[in-house]
């Protein structure tokens, strides 16, 4: 399966013309969101705390705005009146460490509730807030967060429903699981597994035990864009996944193979994180809801981000 834009023949023109916020968009989701807006001919304002017309994809109207300024928040709703806002700032790592609790807090809790509470006066039509699947799931055995990341997160959802609930927003909740692709940061586990491979050098890894839902950026795309569409789906939660797991050990073992590489992963050579579980998506409720499903394979996925980002080093390569 070659990578196309998958969304173009059954979205267009439903975006066209439509008014919609990106916050977090110079980041890895982001970016690919605002791109597929814009290729569907969506009027795109990328909001980031350093948004600009060279950090954000072409296109896209900047809006150089931190959450944490309420103020600031509120001009920018009330003067780009947004038909739709997809909410993805925030800093994103799972790490436990405890310097991160007031970032976190401060970042990702608080910069969503002013964002919030600027929704609630200003009209547009869904807002849709982007979780994590490092939040505990509903009914969780252990709903215990384990990182400030998760417990910023799952504490973003609760607020979310209550602004819902009680004041009207018109609130999406949406939980992506693991995802992987082209543009992401390379210090993340998949990019970081497949440059350590293709510099023939060994990456330093967990045990690999873990067992996560990896899904591709195209397929989250593919969601997001769903859900600004589909009608009925305010009040609700929805995971995007592809409800298989897979341990990271089988997916280091698939990147090797793909890769053609010779190298052997130093599995152990990090600890792995206390509290740690399986993290899968809930397919039965998510096809419920939503008319989406995932199309790339764990190996299509991969065999692309592979290809993207050896194209990137021989680039790199060329220029010196």
């Amino acid at each position: 399966m070659k990578q196309v834009d998958f969304w173009q023949t059954k979205f267009n023109p439903v975006f066209a013309g439509r008014r919609v916020l990106v916050t977090g968009a110079t980041g890895f989701v982001g970016g690919h969101l605002c791109r597929a807006l814009i290729e569907l001919g969506a009027e795109v304002h990328g909001l980031a705390r350093r948004a600009s017309e060279s950090t954000l994809v072409p296109g896209c109207q900047p809006w150089a705005v931190d959450l944490m300024d309420a103020l600031a928040v509120q001009q920018a709703l009330s003067e780009a009146q947004p038909h739709l806002v997809y909410h993805l700032a925030g800093l994103v790592t799972a790490h436990q460490d405890a310097s991160l609790v007031l970032p976190m807090l401060q970042n990702n809790l608080l910069g969503a509730i002013n964002l919030l509470l600027a929704a609630t006066k200003t009209e547009c039509d869904r807002l849709i807030l982007v979780g994590s699947s490092e939040e505990p799931a509903a009914g969780a055995t252990d709903p215990t967060p384990t990182s400030p990341y998760a417990a910023a997160k799952a504490a973003t959802s609760l607020y979310a429903q209550m602004f819902h609930r009680v004041y009207g927003v018109p609130i999406v909740g949406v939980k992506p699981f693991v995802i992987y692709g082209s543009h992401q940061d390379v210090t993340k586990f998949i990019p970081y597994t497949i440059l350590s491979l293709l510099r023939e050098e060994a990456p330093r890894l967990s045990s690999g035990k873990r067992v996560v839902d990896l899904v591709y950026i195209v397929d989250i795309v593919r969601g997001l864009l769903q859900v600004g569409i589909q009608p009925g789906l305010e009040g609700k939660v929805m995971d995007l996944g592809t409800g298989q797991g897979t341990c990271l050990r089988d997916v280091v073992e698939l990147l090797v193979e793909l890769s053609n590489s010779q190298v052997t992963p130093l599995f152990g050579a990090v600890a792995d994180r206390l509290g740690e579980h399986p993290q899968i998506a809930d397919r039965d409720i998510t096809r419920q809801l939503l008319d989406w499903e995932p199309l790339w394979s764990l190996r299509q996925g991969l065999t692309e981000t592979i290809g993207w980002y050896r194209s990137q080093q021989e680039d790199s390569r060329g220029k010196r």
